[in-house]
């Protein structure tokens, strides 16, 4: 997959997952998967271990994933982060611990 590509799963069982570039582009799709996922399932958890590329914009989503996920009483786990993801994290000043649960690799 190259940089340009992206695609974010949301399968039935299992992670959401997301991967390539996952940006200002796709903040559409990402955000509505995301929602998606809260209302059907009794926790959210992320795989963020393919994303090549990301910006504020995935950052700002994930954060809003996670506080809609406390206020609705669900558990919220990023089961693996990029070096992409958390490079954006730290770019932004963002602790990893904004990514609860995860596990970097």
């Amino acid at each position: 997959m190259n940089s340009s590509e992206r695609t974010i799963e949301h399968p039935k069982d299992g992670p959401l997952r997301a991967a390539g570039a996952v940006d200002t582009y796709a903040a559409a799709e990402l955000r509505d998967a995301l929602a998606r996922a809260l209302e059907e399932r009794a926790e959210l958890t992320l795989d963020l271990s393919a994303v090549e590329s990301c910006d504020f914009t995935t950052i700002q989503l994930l954060c809003s994933a996670r506080r809609s996920a406390g206020e609705l009483g669900k558990p919220f786990t990023v089961t693996a982060l990029s070096e992409a993801v958390t490079g954006a994290s730290a770019a932004l000043g963002l602790p990893l611990d904004v990514f609860s649960g995860a596990q970097g690799e």
